[in-house]
């Protein structure tokens, strides 16, 4: 081999090895790759049913949900407006349950690869989520980042997070729905009457006639109360779709009544029972957007109350495949709640006015014309 080769294969030898160190040096873990199994948040885990207040701050801004009492959590972003329940315990015990599954990254110019950075920082896609007793005791405050969607500890997934005050980030097993935007946590259903058990609805537009729909017991169709002489409903009058725009009836915004600006003019449908609940609903475009006020009131039944419905069963049971026990909270050992009363839903829809889908404002404002043909007759 001569000198001139053995020279060359020197310095690509001496280059690749300076790249490999390269490599090594700017590995994102600073230390020994550490794995362990062990609760995330300890304090939560051993009394999840302490957690009276949850702020979130993402991309979005802020949140924070409080406990009222109960069951009840409001949100203070919006007016003290009530929270789905249901959704904000599944967070709970989601978090109460994550484990400590594998060292990270405790180098913070490596932390957006996780997204697990400081949520102030520009661009930040990190979420910070604390979690408060009522006394202001802090039962859990972390950065959450990414998700990792492979087996995790004896998870199907996991979630890179960053305890607040630690360098170190984790991969945790489990994860959170963390949704940051604030009308995702609110209880969403306005109002739902059971559309065969509307006996009557009135419709009241700011032009043009209003008309009457009614049926004469429940399940009935609907028909038309008020035809005249040569007149007759047309063969794509749906008068269901009147009541069924107050089945399960969701809002997109909510603010106080006093908070906005209702016009001079407004549509009118009022809706009621066979089981004695009058529902008025006043309708207008506020900016160019369809919102909604509703009132109830108790009036006589139209028909007797329904039997009791028969019992859906008992609920699933547990996955028996779980190696780590689960946290639970404790709930109230009182029977489901009833219906809510005209009285109940008065007081719960009174203070408010909602934003709803343009589907349903179209339902509740359809002219008189849109069901109405001449029938041909004289």
């Amino acid at each position: 081999m001569s000198l001139r080769v053995f020279l060359g294969l020197l310095v690509i030898t001496m280059l690749a090895s300076i790249g490999a160190l390269v490599v090594v040096l700017e590995r994102p873990v600073t230390g020994p790759l550490r794995t362990v199994d062990e609760p995330a948040f300890p304090t939560l885990r051993e009394n999840p049913d302490a957690v009276a207040k949850v702020v979130l701050t993402g991309p979005d801004g802020t949140l924070t949900l409080v406990r009222e009492t109960g069951k009840r959590w409001s949100a203070l972003e919006r007016y003290g407006y009530p929270v789905d329940a249901d959704k904000l315990r599944a967070l709970i015990v989601a978090l109460a349950d994550m484990r400590l599954v594998e060292t990270k990254t405790s180098m913070p110019e490596r932390y957006a690869r996780l997204e697990v950075e400081d949520p102030e920082q520009e661009d930040a896609k990190s979420r910070l989520l604390r979690v408060e007793s009522a006394d202001g005791q802090v039962l859990a405050e972390v950065i959450l980042g990414k998700r990792q969607h492979r087996l995790t500890g004896n998870q199907q997934a996991g979630t890179y997070l960053r305890r607040s005050g630690e360098a170190q980030s984790w991969l945790a097993s489990g994860g959170v729905d963390l949704d940051t935007a604030i009308i995702d946590w609110l209880d969403e259903e306005v109002v739902d009457l059971d559309p065969a058990r509307i006996g009557r609805i009135e419709i009241r537009p700011d032009a043009g006639p209003g008309y009457i729909a009614r049926r004469d017991e429940p399940g009935a169709p609907l028909q038309l109360a008020d035809l005249a002489e040569g007149e007759q409903a047309n063969d794509e009058a749906d008068l269901s779709r009147l009541a069924g725009a107050l089945g399960k009836l969701s809002l997109e915004e909510v603010k106080p009544r006093a908070e906005l600006a209702w016009p001079a003019t407004e549509h009118t449908a009022i809706a009621t029972s066979f089981d004695g609940v009058e529902l008025t609903v006043r309708l207008a475009k506020v900016d160019d957007e369809p919102w909604a006020m509703l009132d109830a009131r108790a009036v006589e039944p139209l028909a007797a109350p329904p039997a009791e419905p028969a019992s859906d069963g008992p609920a699933g049971a547990a996955d028996a495949g779980e190696q780590v026990e689960e946290v639970t909270i404790a709930d109230d050992e009182s029977p489901p709640p009833e219906p809510l009363s005209a009285e109940d839903l008065a007081a719960r829809l009174q203070p408010w006015a909602f934003k709803i889908s343009t589907t349903v404002f179209d339902r509740l404002t359809a002219p008189r014309s849109d069901w109405v043909e001449d029938s041909g007759t004289s």
